[in-house]
């Protein structure tokens, strides 16, 4: 395709870039500037001068696009590239077929794109998948034969290249037949073996990938990568202790294996033993001092375990390495917050500024200026945001809320909701919050009217139908609404423990006791929050199981010794 041909279109095409918004992101294939000797000869460039019906077909393709006459869009964007010679318009016209669901149209666009770029892995794995679902086995079977030997000039896994089409098929007796038969032409490589497994381990037929995995580690026992998955799969089977073994019998081989090592360390984590899985961090870092992922874990494990020093030095070590630097500073910020250093605890937290803790950390400044009897610059802090980062401005309203809700007036919390409200009407966490707010200072008015403007919004929010069921509960109002406002909560969530809770609170508030107790107890087993707790309690205290009402009391303030809910109630009916 000539590039006077590409400028001119990229230019009419800037006029009509709204036709492409229904179409998913085409990523025009990068030049490089080390040329690998590829598989399949390319056709020669096509010298095509800006003919009358070059132009025409490439712009009423685009104005067809934009106003969603797609039909006749992929008529003329394969028309183009059969004109021109050009593969991103053979890729688009495949892809305005699949919006089209024409299969049969789907299937010529790709013909034409694979044979304009015959080593375009995209193209060639579309076709894989086109052709399976056609039943063309065989067409298939070549397309994948193809993706191995681009892949292999390439110096990538053919196989995971397969893999990524073969596990969304709906045939998957079709998908791991065709595997199966790359699998015997390529019988020495255990990356083959490998992908069947992987299919299977996709379709959650844990039990077949573990015995695919295991007859590709009988053929290469020294081929750790297949010990990780089967690992993996004991542990999705139950076997924990299983799955860890799989893993200390390679490290007993090879101590310093480090994918296993890592797997290891991961799998104790996912399995809660935080001291394990920060010795076997450790022991990475010894092996990789600079490999700031595995740095980053230990650091996290450090705190995790309390180890708060030496978690600093990890974390200003990755400030070092230029790794993980924003999760860094939140971590040294809360650090230091928790030490009482709030100046220091705020500079860093100002040092973070991307990646997933960003909001938290700005939060983190609020609360901390907020907790320091320093609530104006809080505020101030709080509205500079606001006006900063506009996405997240009804977080931010909610922020000040409940900022205002510990170290301000109720007046002053109505006032910030009426704001939000104002610049955002109808939002719903605007609404549920300020219903909940005003639940706590017995304002029913407020609480009805803005949750039943919740559930108007969205009758399948559980939530907020919980939260309207559990008020009228809780001041033995209106039970039989509240019945049902909590079992429809109760039946989109069934294992919530809040909603639980209600429904437990419910029926002791009416005088079922026994039912009462059921709920708590499960609500409790899943959360032994403090108001599930001081519930639960006060229901076994009326049933006259003192030692139990004690029991759970307890157990609740071993974890969290201020608990309000535990001790209101205690102090009501014992003392």
């Amino acid at each position: 395709m000539s590039t006077l041909f590409r400028y001119i279109l990229c230019f009419f095409g800037s006029l009509l870039i709204a036709g492409c918004s229904a179409l998913p992101e085409i990523a025009v294939p990068q030049q490089t500037a080390v040329h690998k000797q590829m598989p399949f000869e390319r056709p020669p460039p096509t010298i095509q001068e800006l003919d009358p019906e070059l132009v025409f077909n490439a712009l009423a393709g685009e104005i067809a696009l934009q106003r969603g006459e797609y039909e006749l869009a992929y008529r003329h964007q394969l028309q183009t590239a059969i004109l021109a010679g050009d593969e991103v318009a053979a890729e688009r016209a495949a892809r305005i077929a699949t919006l089209l669901k024409r299969r049969d149209l789907a299937l010529e666009a790709v013909e034409r794109w694979i044979e304009l770029a015959p080593n375009n892995l995209a193209g060639r794995q579309r076709a894989v998948s086109l052709y399976l679902d056609a039943g063309e086995s065989e067409k298939a079977f070549e397309q994948a034969l193809a993706i191995l030997a681009i892949s292999e000039a390439r110096g990538e896994n053919g196989f995971t290249s397969v893999l990524a089409v073969l596990s969304k098929q709906q045939d998957q007796i079709a998908a791991m037949t065709l595997m199966r038969r790359l699998q015997a032409i390529h019988a020495d490589d255990p990356e083959a073996g490998y992908a069947i497994a992987l299919i299977s381990f996709l379709r959650r037929d844990y039990a077949q990938a573990e015995a695919d995995i295991r007859s590709v580690i009988a053929d290469r026992p020294d081929w750790s990568k297949g010990y990780v998955l089967l690992s993996r799969l004991r542990k999705l089977q139950d076997d924990a202790s299983g799955a860890v073994e799989v893993l200390k019998q390679v490290l007993r081989q090879d101590p310093d294996e480090a994918s296993v090592n890592t797997a290891l360390a991961r799998l104790l984590v996912e399995m809660s033993d935080y001291e394990g899985g920060y010795q076997q961090f450790l022991k990475i870092n010894r092996l990789a001092p600079d490999d700031t992922d595995a740095l980053y874990s230990l650091a996290v494990l450090a705190v995790q375990t309390e180890r708060y020093g030496v978690a600093k030095d990890h974390l200003k070590r990755l400030l070092e390495l230029g790794g993980h630097v924003d999760d860094a500073a939140y971590y040294l910020g809360r650090i230091e917050e928790q030490d009482g250093h709030d100046e220091v605890a705020i500079g860093w937290y100002k040092r973070v500024s991307g990646g997933d803790y960003r909001f938290e950390a700005m939060a983190r400044v609020a609360q901390v200026l907020a907790d320091a009897d320093r609530l104006q610059e809080a505020l101030d802090w709080i509205r500079n945001l606001r006006v900063q980062i506009p996405s997240q401005s009804v977080q931010l309203y909610l922020m000040e809320a409940r900022i205002l809700a510990q170290h301000g007036s109720a007046t002053e919390v109505f006032e910030v909701y009426s704001h939000a409200l104002e610049a955002h009407p109808d939002n719903d966490d605007i609404l549920y919050a300020r219903g909940l707010y005003a639940a706590e200072l017995g304002r029913l008015d407020i609480v009805e009217s803005d949750l039943r403007q919740v559930i108007q919004h969205d009758p399948n929010n559980a939530d907020a139908l919980n939260a309207l069921g559990y008020t009228f509960a809780d001041r033995s109002i209106r039970f039989e609404e509240a019945g049902a406002l909590i079992a429809q909560a109760l039946k989109l969530k069934p294992d919530s423990p809040a909603i639980l809770d209600s429904m437990g609170w419910l029926h002791y508030r009416m005088g079922n006791l026994p039912l009462a107790l059921d709920y708590l107890k499960k609500a409790f087993t899943i959360l032994a929050d403090g108001e599930i707790g001081a519930h639960l309690g006060e229901v076994l205290w009326i049933m006259g199981d003192r030692d139990g009402a004690e029991a759970v009391w307890k157990q609740v303030l071993e974890q969290d010794p201020e608990s309000r809910h535990v001790r209101e109630t205690r102090g009501r009916l014992v003392e």
